[in-house]
């Protein structure tokens, strides 16, 4: 029995989570939504008009019974009253004399009782009730309308009365309204699913143009509607998207294929050496082979190191920042360096703060200076200053200087210039990228100034306010 009760349960929490699942398409969302507040309008409206109905014709038969009532006292003031009266305008009427004993009455309510007990509080005045046990109408409620009659021989009191109407006038006119009302909900339905599907068949284009795109194949774009709404801000992000995407992807190729290039170059002399050395191990020097081998895996060792740090930079921008005094972390960098083929120079303004991870910067200075020493002729200069609400940091060196077509290029992966691999063979070409991409992990630039000779290097930061 606890087995069978386990089953059912979880069949039941299945069935449950599928009807959970089901998903509904736009269209037919906002169709059931349209018809469902069309609905709710349509109900209350036709509320309002059936309320308005039936207090109309509620008054309009008040109206009657008091007109019935002052018939009765204008034909039977200071005058005998027959036993019989006959009132067209009411279904009944009764004379009823100040002991509650009825006097006269008409055809329908003939041997009755009287219809009503309440009297007008004085002459002439009058009053009616809603009453839904009056003789002769049995599961019907009445509007009794009571008027003091001064009749010959005593005063009477007059009571006519008239069904009270239903709540819904009547079945005809109900009916048309929910007719109406089914016709208005048909309408709004066939209208919202066509207009809705009208709407999204831009969308609809965009998705299938979207679904022909691969990784290989990032040449098409979705197509923009003519009109400037909403859908089209939609399609020029889209198509925004996939340019970056595209030219991303570009830069990921050059970028695999420049790693490989560069990693396979040692790893190919290795191999060369250690095959010559196999061919004639006597005649082969093998410190030098393994000096040389060691050279090869020092360099792989740095390219590896630098793409790793650039991955890490690509995936992760959300390294924990603290308030920093450039100033500070200069002179602390530059009291770990050691003496380089030039002297290093400072001119650093204190309290320039930013918010920064203090590794990562460092990093981005310590490469700085070891390009600006490999370059320079006989100094290089550090400089921190606050300038426009940014924290500046600038590497300068009295070198050749880069030339201005150059100056974006060397911040791209791989990128080196001859001059750049005479002075550094063991380079790998991803400093300044790495640099580059610390700069803007902080929200930052780094960018290749004009000091007028040789080159400056600019980091330019957020200031803490």
């Amino acid at each position: 029995m606890k087995d069978l009760r386990r089953r059912v349960v979880h069949a039941g929490s299945r069935a449950g989570a599928r009807l959970r699942r089901v998903e509904w398409s736009i269209r037919a969302r906002m169709t059931m939504l349209a018809t469902l507040v069309t609905a709710v309008l349509s109900v209350f409206a036709v509320w309002l008009v059936l309320d308005h109905h039936h207090q109309h014709e509620t008054t309009h038969r008040i109206r009657h019974v008091y007109g019935a009532d002052l018939e009765m006292v204008h034909r039977f003031a200071h005058r005998r009253v027959p036993p019989v009266i006959d009132v067209e305008a009411v279904a009944a009427t009764q004379l009823v004399d100040r002991a509650g004993r009825v006097v006269s009455a008409s055809v329908r309510v003939i041997g009755q009782p009287r219809m009503a007990t309440f009297v007008p509080s004085r002459r002439p005045s009058a009053t009616d009730r809603r009453l839904c046990d009056v003789p002769g109408f049995p599961g019907r409620c009445m509007i009794v309308a009571a008027m003091w009659v001064p009749a010959l021989g005593g005063d009477l009191v007059a009571y006519s009365a008239l069904p009270d109407p239903l709540w819904y006038g009547s079945e005809a006119l109900l009916a048309q309204l929910l007719a109406a009302m089914a016709i208005l909900l048909v309408i709004v339905a066939v209208g919202t699913y066509q207009l809705v599907g009208r709407t999204l068949r831009p969308v609809e284009a965009m998705t299938a143009e979207l679904a022909e795109i691969t990784a290989t194949d990032l040449g098409h774009r979705v197509p923009v509607p003519a009109h400037h709404d909403e859908i089209r801000y939609l399609a020029t992000v889209v198509n925004d998207t996939l340019e970056l995407l595209e030219a991303a992807l570009r830069r990921e190729r050059r970028f695999t294929a420049e790693a490989s290039h560069d990693l396979r170059t040692p790893i190919t002399g290795a191999i060369l050496r250690l095959e010559e050395a196999l061919l004639d191990p006597d005649a082969a020097d093998w410190p030098r082979m393994a000096k040389d081998l060691l050279s090869d895996v020092e360099r792989q060792q740095a390219i590896a190191e630098d793409i790793l740090t650039l991955a890490r930079l690509d995936a992760d921008r959300t390294a924990q920042h603290e308030h920093t005094d450039l100033a500070e972390l200069a002179r602390t960098e530059l009291r770990r360096r050691l003496p380089g083929r030039v002297p290093i120079r400072t001119d650093l303004q204190p309290g320039v703060v930013v918010s920064c991870d203090r590794l990562l910067i460092a990093r981005l200075l310590a490469n700085l200076l070891d390009n600006a020493q490999r370059h320079a002729a006989t100094a290089v200069t550090v400089a921190v200053r606050a300038e426009d609400g940014t924290g500046v940091m600038a590497v300068f060196d009295d070198g050749a200087g880069i030339a201005p077509e150059h100056r974006e290029i060397v911040f791209e992966r791989f990128a080196r210039l001859p001059e750049s691999r005479e002075r550094d063979p063991k380079g790998t070409g991803l400093g300044l990228a790495i640099c580059r991409e610390i700069a803007h992990a902080h929200r930052g630039t780094l960018t290749i100034e004009d000091p007028g000779q040789g080159t400056c290097l600019v980091l330019r930061m957020p200031l803490v306010n």
